[in-house]
């Protein structure tokens, strides 16, 4: 709650509502304290004020407009003012950076407060949730999800050396052909199924390498020369290959050669693997190979490394890595760390880096958006699916749009993202071969909705700025093209006709307004003859 019945509670969200210039009446005009004012030279001829800006319980730091300069200068806004805010602009950055301008204000009262009101917070701290976010996966796995894994403990055999190209090391008894596969998406390894690793199923593993010709997948193949011992012997032994060197009577035998497909990724981290096999070293996790070696370990059955991924990844969980793991669960079908890094996404999608969002793919998108735990206001929401399609383009189909823009998750749609998601509703309905005009409560209805009711920004703005011949007039109004042109013909009579009718609803206010004006004028007119005439009388 406002510390003060001056100020407008919860003003400062106002602000940062959504992004965009919001401007006149039908806006939110919060009346807020400066509590600190300070100059920032622009150049030798400008100087540029910086504001923070308070409602008693959150504040945020503004630029105020070089238009206002003379208000400081002149003394008008001094720290602790009252002040109205008319018009403003919020933007948040590619890199997360929150911008404020203002541009119009009022200032409130004859007096100026002697103190700040409130003890007010920096918003951008409530928001910036990130160090709030656990950073470590405890929060987001069973940690007692381990499966019982039999583990003999052998004696360490002599150290031996595996190599890797056409000659084999000294004493090399097997080869092992990585092939590695590189596929288009985000979901890989799908048509070979998911590999059990059970004692009875090592067969099974081995003739998924004769579907590789059936696969539509780029690749290439590496050879490793090994030691059946240090790979089926000691406590960095391999489950797979010692139950696979006790059946003599298998085809690999006959080459001693093993064929194993493996995922860009997993290749990559294979030699890794090897070096933990024959050496003492401990493999170097990082977010990027974490997920492909816990595959490696789980597909080759290596307990004791599948552990230490395990811990890795709980502890290297967090917001900042999420995107990764997520990508790569999907790789490797890790349903927990799927649905962890999903859970975490959602939760926390407002402060997410936009970068980080327009590169996953269609499918991680629409997951998170369809998640139980998707927490984001419903504006700030259409600015970010408005971002992932500018940036995806043509992989952004009817049903991925209409999934991420339904109204339980998205009710309204911001002034600036209405328009142009009109736009990408009204392309996918044509690629789709649909039309949802006559359909209610969908994006198309919700976009025109918007757009109608900020007809001056959205529409009038634009028209006026092309249409006038004066070039900084033009600039000022901030339009360089007619976006609802690009829409079809019934599309662009439709937001014609009802912004004509809102805005002439707005004119009957305003007319009716100036008529009680007029009215009350005279009423006063009337009186202060009669009370002069009873004065000389």
């Amino acid at each position: 709650m406002s510390s003060s019945p001056l100020l407008t509670n919860n003003g400062i969200l106002d602000l940062i509502e959504s992004e965009g210039i919001k401007s006149g009446r039908h806006v939110k005009q919060p009346t807020l304290q400066i509590i600190n004012i300070r100059r920032v030279p622009a150049n030798a001829l400008t100087d540029v004020y910086w504001a923070v800006l308070s409602d008693g319980t959150n504040s945020i730091e503004v630029v105020i407009s070089t238009h206002l300069s003379h208000l400081v200068q002149s003394g008008q806004l001094v720290q602790h003012s009252i002040v109205k805010i008319k018009t403003y602009q919020y933007n948040v950055t590619d890199d997360n950076i929150h911008i404020v301008s203002i541009s119009e204000v009022e200032i409130c009262g004859d007096t100026t407060p002697e103190e700040k009101i409130g003890n007010p917070v920096s918003i951008l701290d409530t928001l910036h949730k990130k160090n709030s976010v656990k950073n470590d996966g405890d929060h987001y796995f069973n940690l007692d999800e381990d499966d019982e894994w039999e583990y003999d403990d052998e004696d360490k055999e002599e150290p031996l050396t595996w190599s890797e190209g056409d000659e084999p090391s000294n004493f090399c008894d097997w080869t092992i052909k990585v092939q590695r596969i590189e596929q288009d998406g985000d979901t890989a390894l799908k048509s070979q199924g998911k590999h059990n690793i059970k004692q009875g199923d090592k067969r099974g593993k081995e003739n998924n390498s004769n579907k590789n010709e059936e696969l539509c997948f780029k690749s290439n193949i590496k050879c490793y020369h090994v030691h059946k011992a240090i790979l089926s012997v000691g406590p960095r032994r391999s489950d797979y290959f010692a139950t696979l060197f006790k059946q003599s009577h298998l085809s690999e035998f006959a080459t001693s050669t093993s064929h194993i497909p493996l995922q860009a990724s997993a290749a990559d981290s294979f030699p890794a693997l090897l070096d933990y096999i024959y050496t003492e070293n401990m493999i170097k996790f990082s977010t990027k190979n974490a997920t492909a070696i816990r595959h490696l370990a789980h597909y080759f059955g290596m307990r004791p490394l599948w552990k230490q991924t395990s811990a890795f990844i709980r502890g290297d969980f967090s917001l900042d890595t999420a995107a990764t793991y997520l990508s790569e669960a999907i790789i490797y079908h890790d349903e927990k760390l799927e649905l962890a890094s999903i859970a975490i996404l959602a939760e926390n999608i407002e402060e997410i880096n936009r970068r980080t969002l327009t590169n996953l793919s269609p499918s991680s998108f629409e997951r998170i958006f369809a998640s139980p735990r998707l927490k984001c206001r419903s504006r700030k929401l259409s600015d970010i699916v408005l971002k992932y399609c500018q940036t995806q383009g043509g992989s952004v189909d009817m049903s991925l749009l209409m999934k991420c823009t339904r109204s339980e998750v998205m009710p309204s749609v911001s002034r600036k993202a209405a328009l142009p998601l009109l736009k990408v509703a009204v392309a996918g309905e044509e690629k789709a071969g649909v039309d949802m005009s006559n359909t209610h409560n969908v994006l198309r209805a919700r976009c025109v909705e918007t757009c109608v009711e900020e007809w001056k920004e959205t529409l009038a703005k634009p028209l006026l700025a092309l249409e006038c011949r004066d070039k900084n007039i033009s600039r000022i109004l901030g339009a360089s093209s007619l976006e609802h042109r690009d829409l079809p013909l019934a599309i662009q009579v439709e937001l014609l006709e009802k912004a004509l009718c809102a805005a002439k609803i707005e004119l009957d206010d305003v007319k009716a307004e100036l008529l009680f004006r007029e009215e009350q004028v005279e009423e006063f007119m009337k009186k202060g003859k009669l009370s002069g005439k009873s004065s000389s009388e």
